[in-house]
């Protein structure tokens, strides 16, 4: 794909987004953007493609970087140029859709094998979401061997699947990393259940990424107080995303767990939210603190619109639905981005609360096996990458060097 002109790289992409099932509004926006796109090559005298170029024609011709900070970037653009960049390099094109309404349908030659390994995986106690985002690699992978024609495990060699990492080039490294886990995994329970003859598991290389590497982004306790303090309380939507807000930083909630919150979850007799953690499916209990309370009273009283729906938050406007866990982080940056904190150089999420809580209660020196529980983490090793945002700790220790 990547010696195909583009006009013919860009007829592919638009025949394999049909095929994947692309909606009528994204078929829409890739024609009208690739047509600019055609233009714009045609006056820098080029006839090829490349991610680089792809991004610099989205901030020379709908400047990208400006819109964005409006809030008024359309997010299909980038995804049209992710689909041209990934069809170059694997040959296929992948349809991000809601997890939980996607089917996988698995080609026949590995339909066994595949439906055989997701089911093993749910004996053992992987969790329904771990499962659906597996699939995806599969079918990704599967789309790839489809390309060469290979359509069941026998004829499958080593080389096939080193190409189909190569592939995978135009993907960020923990995208990467997560793929290969799962074709790996899965040619490994292969081979150990009699699917297939050959064994490549040890053969096959695990792409690795530094994840400690990634500082985590944390604002000080001043930085959120200004936060909360920014919101606007006197509009239902204010109110409601401050309790939304305060159970994210002051209770460290996943934004999957805030958008899934339910009125059966808070036990106001006992003073007390728990509830079983979507990402995770363990179970979590944390203090219902005295000022979350009355966030969420002052919400459910004088302005959550009235509705049958079991979900605490909803939207304000019809049709009254519970969030999804996008919606919650979007929330959480818009006011970040109102609220005069410099955010220059940080990530901007729900997530960064959750960093944010950690750094403070490290600092009032709580034991880690304490904010693993408060986080809902399974292990403290987890909760360790926290650790590395107690810069002032960093700080002592490099006086102490210099001494």
């Amino acid at each position: 794909m990547e010696n195909s002109t583009l006009q013919q790289l860009i007829n592919q992409t638009k025949e394999a987004l049909i095929q994947a099932g692309a909606s009528n509004y994204y078929q829409s926006v890739f024609k009208t953007l690739t047509k600019q796109l055609l233009l714009y090559a045609e006056k820098h005298d080029t006839d090829s493609f490349s991610m680089d170029f792809g991004l610099q024609f989205l901030e020379d011709h709908y400047s990208m970087s400006s819109k964005i900070k409006q809030k008024k970037w359309c997010a299909a653009y980038s995804r049209c140029i992710n689909a041209l960049a990934e069809y170059q390099r694997s040959g296929n094109v992948t349809l991000y859709l809601v997890m939980d309404k996607r089917a996988y349908i698995f080609p026949e030659g590995f339909k066994d094998s595949a439906g055989a390994y997701i089911s093993h995986r749910e004996k053992i106690g992987i969790i329904k979401k771990s499962n659906k985002i597996f699939s995806l690699y599969l079918e990704r992978f599967f789309a790839f061997l489809k390309k060469r024609n290979i359509s069941s495990l026998d004829t499958l060699s080593l080389k096939d699947v080193l190409d189909f990492m190569t592939s995978l080039s135009c993907y960020e490294k923990p995208t990467i990393n997560h793929t290969m886990r799962a074709v790996r995994y899965y040619l490994k329970y292969c081979y150990e259940n009699g699917f297939m003859g050959k064994e490549m598991f040890s053969k096959l290389p695990n792409p690795h990424y530094n994840r400690q590497s990634r500082l985590p982004s944390s604002y000080s306790a001043d930085e959120v107080t200004k936060l909360l303090d920014s919101i606007d309380l006197g509009n239902p939507c204010g109110v409601r995303d401050y309790a939304i807000i305060l159970l994210i930083a002051r209770l460290g909630l996943r934004s999957s767990d805030v958008a899934n919150l339910r009125f059966s979850n808070i036990d106001w007799e006992k003073e007390v939210i728990r509830l079983t953690q979507v990402k995770t499916g363990n179970p979590l209990e944390l203090p219902l603190l005295t000022d979350v309370g009355e966030a969420i009273i002052n919400y459910l009283k004088n302005a959550r619109p009235k509705t049958d729906s079991d979900h605490v938050f909803v939207r304000q406007v019809p049709p009254y639905t519970n969030f999804n866990p996008g919606a919650v982080g979007a929330l959480v940056r818009v006011h970040l981005q109102k609220s005069g904190i410099h955010l220059e150089g940080k990530k901007k999420g729900s997530h960064t609360l959750r960093h944010s809580l950690a750094s403070c209660l490290l600092e009032h020196e709580i034991p880690l096996p304490v904010i693993s529980e408060i986080l809902g983490h399974t292990t403290t090793e987890t909760t360790m990458a926290y650790l590395r945002i107690d810069i002032s700790e960093l700080r002592k220790c490099a006086l102490e060097v210099a001494i």
